[in-house]
């Protein structure tokens, strides 16, 4: 078994709407993330109704992101990868003042539920999103990549902020 090596990695855990997937994978794909597991059939047996996401071929840079369905991705992933939660419960970080792990897998329940016990127990970090209300999966994905990138402390290059935002700083 080869295990994954990546800096920056999502799971969602049985997601429920193709829709959704296809924004987490325009996320991954904007934010560098390279590979993206799902869990669960749910998501599987639309997609195969569709055949594609929906907007797939709309995403630029979709092609980087490795995605698949992968019950038992943790297992894929090398030792040096922190899995991190991002579920609002008792004790997790808030993302305002979270200080996000060198390399990462970040672990998303699905729409209608939380993430199961024995995902949890795996994890070595929490962090939920402060919000009033809960967010959209897509939307809570590309908040949580958004603020690894902000925090991040080096300089702006193409491959984060693409040759037109370099000219105009």
């Amino acid at each position: 078994m080869r295990l994954i090596q990546a800096d920056l990695a999502i799971a969602l855990i049985n997601p429920k709407y193709p829709h959704n997937v296809g924004g987490v994978v325009r996320a991954a794909s904007c934010y560098g993330a390279s590979h993206l597991f799902y869990t669960g059939q749910r998501m599987s047996d639309q997609v195969s109704i569709l055949s594609r996401l929906p907007r797939e071929e709309r995403m630029k840079g979709y092609r980087d992101v490795e995605w698949r369905r992968e019950d038992d991705f943790l297992d894929l992933i090398a030792r040096d990868i922190t899995p991190v939660a991002v579920e609002f419960r008792r004790n997790a970080e808030s993302l305002v003042d979270f200080v996000h792990p060198r390399k990462a897998v970040y672990i998303f329940g699905p729409e209608d539920g939380g993430i199961d016990g024995a995902t949890l127990a795996k994890c070595h970090r929490f962090v939920m999103v402060p919000t009033y209300h809960c967010m959209n999966l897509a939307s809570t994905v590309n908040v949580v990549l958004y603020d690894r990138m902000a925090k991040e402390s080096r300089e702006p290059t193409e491959l984060h902020w693409g040759p037109e935002l370099i000219r105009n700083l």
